[in-house]
């Protein structure tokens, strides 16, 4: 069945005639805005654990705050459940090794940043070197949103790694990007 678009037929329309929304549907029109790619890193009983993430933003400019979704099944989110700080490193255009890397699900516990270079935000979770800009976080509630987990945090450090500015990496219909040049 088409989507009905005339506004005022939708007023009419039955439950019926509405149309189906299925998670692939939704999946496929969400994908369709472009998205910053980050990488979300926490170290836990001294192993460094890190995750390609693309769902971020900044909550508060006052307290400086910052909210991630991180997919709840993951190894990541089970980290992060007991940790107390994380970091958000930005990606650049030229990190998308990094983030298909980092992306990928199964990746091993032990040795997962051994071929990133990385530096310790001042919590001490990893930082990927050269990203745009990172922010140190520090966990101040834990929300369940459907299948994710979202984490917020207030910022208590932060700082750019690039100069000048480059250009960041986007996550927009399921690939990743570089902006064009203005």
């Amino acid at each position: 069945m088409a989507p009905i678009l005339d506004p005022s037929a939708r007023r009419h329309a039955s439950p019926a005639t509405e149309v189906a929304h299925t998670a692939e549907e939704y999946r496929r029109l969400a994908g369709l805005f472009p998205r910053p790619v980050a990488v979300l890193g926490t170290t836990r009983r001294g192993l460094r654990q890190a995750i390609t993430v693309d769902s971020f933003l900044d909550v508060s400019y006052d307290p400086p705050t910052m909210a991630v979704s991180v997919y709840s099944g993951s190894r990541m989110a089970e980290t992060l459940e007991s940790a107390e700080t994380c970091a958000l490193s930005i990606l650049t255009a030229e990190q998308k090794g990094i983030a298909q890397w980092l992306g990928e699900p199964g990746q091993p516990l032990r040795g997962l940043l051994d071929s990133v270079d990385t530096l310790d935000a001042p919590s001490g979770s990893p930082v990927i070197s050269g990203c745009a800009a990172w922010f140190d976080l520090r966990i101040v509630q834990r929300l369940t949103a459907a299948t994710h987990d979202l984490l917020v945090g207030e910022v208590t450090a932060m700082g750019p790694q690039s100069a000048p500015p480059v250009p960041p990496l986007v996550h927009w219909a399921d690939d990743y990007h570089r902006p064009a040049p203005r």
